[in-house]
């Protein structure tokens, strides 16, 4: 399965909701191709999938999924199919058993209700606009949370525009999360780390062997396969059943990860589709927002809440090729781009390790190293509906004024009178030193050329998804550097 956006996969046909009287059955990857005979005698190789309502879902040695109605088959495979989909329904009881909490409710993958799911995994909302939702738990401050038989740090749920699950992504032992000394937000700035690579070492190997038992008790052995896309691509371990891919991954001195996918992208090898230049161009002017104030904002990019740890960068990043229509995670963009156990990543580094990636796609790159920051810098990127990467000094100075603008703004009468009124704040800050620490990276989302302001948004949850900061004092704050992933 190739998703054409992130949240917005392509389906086979194939994969629909299944009827509550008959039970779910799915062979494990590399299932048994068997000849299956008509109900007039015409053979036909192919594997066993699942069940589509009253019909069978198989796949032939091609690839190539679709359904057929049970009476359309044989007496002999119209038996073997119900034994094996009734075999199915306890493979689905032990699997939850295992999971700790109700990974599967009997459907396919592809058709799990993605809110259902992110409750049954207490999940909280993390993101939400017209092509797709996200919920995430950092799973360390949930008293006593486990996943298939270890703690996972980080369990992010991404859905479709239709609601439907198309990637879930938990994170056992990392470098970023164990042993961080961090807080949530701004918080992670006076954080650090008390870690060391060979307690980490010996966390992840321990949560890699959790879990492969957890999986291989129920689902039998797995089968290794390379998988990702060119700088990200690595050796995984593979589980499949009714439509789930079960993916485990051991990046050294990195992370231990289980991702679930639906079984067609885990055969695509995790390589999505690229995407039409135009549906991108189209998808980013329609999230642009104008409002009467003369607020001229982006709507439509998701969220993605860092942690209590030092990933900006690759949150960011994240962030800004999601936009674009690309599969991202900020725990694979921090390895790319060696991010510090205790937090801190060269953006420029991750740039260029991604870039052929966003070539691939049809995507560019691109970078500048701004004197000073003005609305009009921003206002050519914004007005195309693309967010702008850009690094500043995150001191307490520049968030409280952003914040105390962004709570003024809710009760403004007199559009001009607050303008004089931030400008008249702006001068007194501006006037001290440039910050030199509390090095942070975040978005540049809008820009209002009225009151001299540009609208911000950082990987730190909800509540910072949108802030807006006079010009002058993110100038102040600025230490340069703008990055753009282009359509």
């Amino acid at each position: 399965m190739k998703p054409s956006f992130p949240g917005n996969p392509v389906r086979h046909a194939g994969l629909l909701a299944l009827a509550a009287c008959v039970a779910i059955a799915s062979l494990s990857h590399g299932a048994e191709i068997r000849t299956f005979h008509s109900a007039a005698g015409k053979p036909l190789k192919a594997s066993f999938e699942g069940m589509a309502g009253e019909k069978a879902i198989l796949r032939r040695a091609d690839g190539k999924t679709f359904e057929l109605a049970l009476d359309k088959l044989s007496d002999e495979d119209q038996a073997y199919i119900k034994e094996t989909a009734s075999q199915a329904g306890d493979t689905a009881k032990k699997l939850n058993e295992a999971a700790g909490h109700e990974i599967t409710d009997g459907t396919a993958f592809s058709q799990r209700n993605a809110e259902s799911l992110a409750k049954a995994l207490k999940l909280r909302p993390e993101s939400q606009s017209k092509y797709g939702r996200s919920w995430r738990l950092y799973a360390a401050f949930a008293k006593g949370y486990r996943l298939f038989g270890a703690m996972p740090y980080s369990v992010a749920l991404y859905s479709d525009a239709d609601g439907l699950a198309n990637n879930l992504s938990i994170v056992y032992a990392n470098k970023g999360d164990f042993g961080s000394t961090a807080g949530f937000g701004q918080d992670h700035f006076k954080g650090g780390t008390s870690a060391s690579a060979d307690s980490l070492s010996e966390a992840m190997t321990m949560d890699e062997e959790a879990v492969a038992k957890a999986l291989t008790e129920v689902l039998g052995k797995d089968t290794e396969q390379r998988y990702g896309d060119s700088g990200t691509r690595r050796k995984i371990r593979r589980w499949d059943w009714n439509g789930y891919a079960f993916l485990l991954s051991n990046e050294e001195d990195e992370y231990v990860s289980l991702s679930v996918v639906p079984t067609d992208y885990a055969d695509a090898g995790g390589k999505s589709t690229r995407v039409k230049d135009s549906d991108v161009k189209k998808r980013l002017l329609d999230s642009i927002v104008r409002s009467d104030n003369g607020d001229i904002y982006l709507s439509e990019i998701p969220m993605v809440n860092q942690g209590p740890k030092g990933y900006c960068v690759p949150a960011t990043f994240e962030r800004a090729m999601r936009t674009m229509g690309l599969e991202a995670d900020m725990y694979l963009l921090a390895m790319v781009g060696e991010s510090k156990a205790g937090g801190g990543t060269s953006v420029q580094l991750l740039l260029d390790n991604v870039r052929s990636q966003v070539y691939s796609k049809g995507r560019r790159t691109k970078d500048d190293d701004l004197k000073k920051l003005r609305i009009r810098d921003v206002r050519r990127y914004i007005d195309q509906g693309i967010p702008i990467m850009w690094t500043l000094g995150s001191v307490d100075a520049y968030n409280d004024i952003a914040d105390s603008c962004t709570a003024k703004r809710k009760n403004v009468e007199d559009w001009a009178a607050y303008a004089t009124e931030i400008a008249e704040a702006s001068t007194k800050l501006t006037e001290t030193e440039k910050p030199v620490t509390n090095r942070h990276i975040c978005m540049i989302i809008g820009y209002n050329e009225a009151t001299q302001e540009i609208a911000v948004s950082d990987s730190w949850g909800a509540r910072f998804e949108l802030r807006w900061v006079p010009v002058a004092v993110a100038d102040w704050a600025s230490t340069g550097g703008i990055f753009m992933i282009l359509p």
